[in-house]
């Protein structure tokens, strides 16, 4: 009679040696499925540039975990609005290029494997914008590529999705920079629409201090303090700039299943420590905001933002008003989030040179 219990036994080892011969088969599938690498991309915005640098997973285009984010003031806006003409300064492109050299070396410290930087409103608007971007791809080894306002939108939208859970069929992103702000939704189309608008932070607190306050731009660059007449005309200013926002996203809002998300830094480490609640309503903003009437900067804590801090937080209110925002969920991404996932800004996977011009 044939031993039955030794050949169950040896039968047991053959699959288990089967399986175990596949593992590194299936680890090697694994790996072709998530395929990471580090990046670094540095957001050169009108008022702030910032650096990004994150785990990618290319296959699923997610950030996997960010390693860096952090910013440098640089106030190319400004510098813009104050000066006789629409160029950049000497003072601001050599505090620009030290602040990019300062965040290569973080990025290098990071083991970013590339750094790309892309730059947006103030650089659209400089005359020597172009020849500037030049300049810093000469002596800081970094490729600079001046986007437009529709990519901008596009890169705030990617930057979402590759960060949190959404749907990208009912939601909005809204992106404030210093010189521009975008909305932008996916259309029935597939296509990404993008509403753009140009009175943004800087502008809009420029028109508080030029049209509300009857002020010289040039002579005053806060229009703190601000009293509770002014903080109503700025908010009616807004509401009015809201009514041109394209009629498609209005039909998307009135959806009680979209969700406006909102980006950049002046969501993140503006409007949100303000109001300390994430979502927030125009009523939570604006119950935070009307006992700073009065205020001058310093007593709203100094720095280098509490010049727009009011006025950023009116033109929230503003368009979450006209609009009928329910209420708006701020988003810790910004441009560089989203600029990780362009393919023409990649088209060479390299390590960076370790020494800074």
């Amino acid at each position: 009679m044939p031993d039955t219990s030794r050949s169950f036994k040896l039968f047991i080892i053959g699959v288990l040696l089967i399986f175990a011969s596949l593992i590194p088969y299936y680890y090697g599938l694994h790996q072709v499925k998530t395929q990471t690498v580090i990046r670094a991309a540095i957001d050169i915005g009108s008022g702030a540039t910032k650096l990004r640098v994150a785990e990618i997973d290319l296959s699923n285009n997610k950030i996997v975990k960010t390693l860096v984010n952090t910013q440098i003031t640089v106030s190319y806006q400004k510098v813009l609005t104050e000066g006789d003409q629409a160029v950049f300064d000497e003072q601001v492109m050599q505090q620009g290029i030290e602040a990019i050299k300062e965040l290569k070396q973080l990025a290098i410290k990071y083991q970013a494997q590339k750094v790309i930087g892309i730059a947006t409103s103030a650089f659209r608007k400089a005359e020597n914008g172009e020849e500037f971007v030049k300049r810093i791809t000469e002596e800081t080894g970094i490729p600079i590529y001046i986007i437009d306002q529709k990519l901008e939108g596009e890169l705030g939208f990617l930057a979402v999705e590759a960060t949190v859970p959404v749907d990208e069929k009912t939601m909005i992103v809204w992106d404030i920079g210093g010189g521009s702000l975008q909305l932008t939704m996916m259309g029935t189309d597939e296509e990404m629409k993008i509403y753009r608008g140009h009175e943004a932070s800087i502008p809009f607190k420029n028109y508080i201090i030029q049209n509300i306050q009857s002020r010289n731009v040039k002579e005053y660059s806060s229009p703190n303090p601000m009293t509770l007449e002014e903080m109503d005309d700025a908010e009616k200013h807004a509401r009015m700039l809201a009514k041109n926002v394209d009629q498609l996203f209005k039909d998307r809002i009135k959806d009680p299943n979209t969700k406006v998300y909102g980006v950049g830094s002046i969501f993140s480490y503006g409007i949100e420590p303000l109001v300390m609640k994430n979502p927030f309503t125009a009523k939570d903003l604006r119950d935070v905001v009307t006992p700073l009437a009065g205020k001058t900067d310093e007593e709203l804590g100094g720095g280098d933002f509490a010049d727009v801090l009011i006025s950023n937080a009116l033109l929230v209110i503003g368009f979450m008003k006209e609009l009928d925002l329910q209420q708006v969920q701020v988003v810790d991404v910004n441009n560089a989030d989203g600029a990780f996932f362009m393919k023409s800004f990649w088209k060479v996977e390299k390590a960076i040179p370790n020494k800074v011009n």
